[in-house]
């Protein structure tokens, strides 16, 4: 009986790694933070949109935690995608805080091609507010 309780405490505890490598995009999948990973740090979210790898860095307004800007890096290899990768983000910043992906675009995803331009640094910027809740 005492052997058969170590024994499921063990593998219990060995299997905690599992779960925290699936998180941090150790498994291969792609986009280097899922959802739920909290990651993103000074350089960004890393995802991957058409085979193409972006980083977007997102920073909420400090008096509105709900309102964001997203700020995706190399947008000039593939404007659409890095459109596309900017909302991935944004969408994952809202369901992480606050249980849900709908957003009010000010600066959105899905405007013309024609007139989205980069920033002085390359870097693609979209702004909007998490409604959801």
């Amino acid at each position: 009986m005492r052997f058969a309780l170590m024994l499921a405490l063990g593998l219990g505890v060995s299997g905690c790694g599992a779960f925290d490598s699936l998180s941090s995009g150790a498994s291969g999948f792609s986009g280097g933070s899922g959802p739920f990973s909290g990651g993103g740090g000074i350089r960004g979210s890393a995802s991957e949109v058409d085979g193409i790898r972006f980083r977007t860095r997102l920073s909420k307004d400090s008096e509105d935690r709900r309102s964001f800007t997203t700020a995706t890096r190399g947008a000039s290899r593939n404007v659409t995608a890095a459109l596309e990768a900017g909302r991935v983000e944004a969408v994952e910043y809202c369901l992480r805080n606050f249980g849900g992906s709908e957003i009010e675009w000010s600066i959105g995803p899905d405007r013309p091609i024609e007139e989205v331009t980069p920033d002085e640094s390359g870097a693609l910027i979209l702004a909007g507010r998490c409604v959801t809740r």
